[in-house]
């Protein structure tokens, strides 16, 4: 078999955003774009937010010091620490005043810059749309020193259509989900408490097998369901996109009622956003795709994968630690999703969920994925690799 008829499968592409995210990719049967490629929103490395050494006073706001920068400077650096500790709010305001007393500074034009960035992150997070794009829009019109530039525009972009798109929206909750629908959906609005039920039931499955519950006490995992069209243009995916993981589970939803993939979606996008909570950006690509297809729990997927593999081209596993979403070749992506569902699968069958399990808790433990893995096993990870590699050739 060729390695293009590996292009109809369905497909899953590892977004990073907002830490890390994925796609659910259908496809449609014709060339398909490539896809965007969000960037998180980054915060730059502690160090630049540093304090600044006082020097010749330049013209400030009357603070009750003798010393009028200096003062900036240590409200700079309370600032700093506020930020740090997560009030966005708090520094924020006291970013503001250094600011406004030095326009000019760099330094405090980037720190406010920062704290913009960060606060807008964690309102968007909230699904506080509206002052999340207020702020991300004032930190772009700052600028600064920053090297994210074009990133944070294309996020703002998108949050600009994420809030035009929801000027209609309804939104059911549960214990542990926000369920975000258009007003219009009479399939989903007579049938939410159903979406709700089919989340809370898989969030309790998913925290048997991780054996741990990585987001408790966070808040309520949002999840938003689209018309099609809405969802290709948020995302810019394409009608061939199923789903996103972006700190938000989007799905994609032409009729509830008739059943199609979207508790399978849901499914896979919730199990990443519970590695994303566990493992952070560590966990690498192959293995995060690989368990969360598992865990969708697909009947005879893993045998129609192995049986597309056997003839085909075996990425080496470093080629798969990171995101999927620079690649260009639809093929190579419905490959690289096949082969971590299968390897994903043989690790479970010869050394049970707990070896996966500990590859993604490798950061609790102080150690890489594939250090964990030996750890347990008293396996290398390559071995096991080339072992499995060797069993398609059979």
């Amino acid at each position: 078999m060729k390695p293009a008829a590996l292009a109809r499968p369905l497909l899953l592409l590892v977004l990073p955003c907002a830490g890390f995210g994925a796609a659910w990719w259908l496809y449609a049967g014709r060339p398909q774009p490539t896809g965007i490629e969000p960037v998180p929103v980054r915060a730059p490395q502690l160090g630049a937010r540093r304090a600044l050494a006082p020097g010749v006073a330049s013209p400030a706001l009357e603070v009750g010091s003798a010393d009028p920068r200096a003062a900036w400077v240590e409200l700079n650096n309370e600032a700093t620490a506020a930020l740090n500790a997560g009030d966005f709010a708090g520094a924020l305001a006291k970013f503001e005043r250094c600011w406004a007393a030095e326009p000019e500074n760099a330094v405090f034009t980037g720190n406010l810059a920062e704290a913009l960035v960060r606060l807008a992150r964690s309102e968007h997070e909230r699904g506080e749309l509206a002052p999340a794009v207020e702020h991300l829009a004032r930190a772009l019109e700052l600028g600064g020193a920053r090297t994210d530039v074009e990133s944070l525009r294309r996020i703002l972009e998108r949050w600009r259509r994420e809030l035009e798109l929801g000027q209609d929206d309804w939104t059911d909750d549960s214990s542990r989900f926000e369920l975000t629908f258009d007003t219009g959906r009479s399939d989903i609005l007579h049938h939410s408490h159903e979406v709700l039920e089919h989340l809370e039931q898989s969030y309790d499955e998913l925290v048997r097998w991780f054996g741990s519950d990585p987001l408790a006490g966070a808040p309520a995992i949002r999840v938003v369901l689209y018309e099609p069209e809405d969802f290709a243009r948020l995302t810019g995916l394409g009608d061939w996109a199923a789903g996103l993981f972006d700190g938000v589970v989007r799905v994609s939803v032409r009729e509830l009622t008739d059943g199609g993939t979207w508790r399978t979606v849901l499914v896979h996008e919730l199990v990443h956003a519970f590695v994303r909570a566990l493992g952070g950006p560590d966990v690498p690509g192959w293995l995060n795709e690989g368990v969360a297809q598992l865990l969708e729990g697909r009947a005879g997927e893993v045998a129609r994968m192995r049986q597309r593999l056997r003839a085909s081209e075996v990425f080496p596993l470093e080629r798969l630690a990171g995101s999927l979403a620079s690649w260009e070749d639809t093929a190579a992506i419905a490959r690289a999703y096949a082969q971590s569902l299968v390897f994903a699968d043989s690790l479970r069958a010869s050394y049970g969920d707990e070896a996966l399990r500990r590859m993604l808790d490798a950061r609790a433990l102080r150690l890489s994925p594939a250090a964990a893995f030996e750890q347990w096993t008293s396996v290398p990870l390559e071995l096991a690799f080339q072992d499995w590699c060797a069993t398609l050739e059979h």
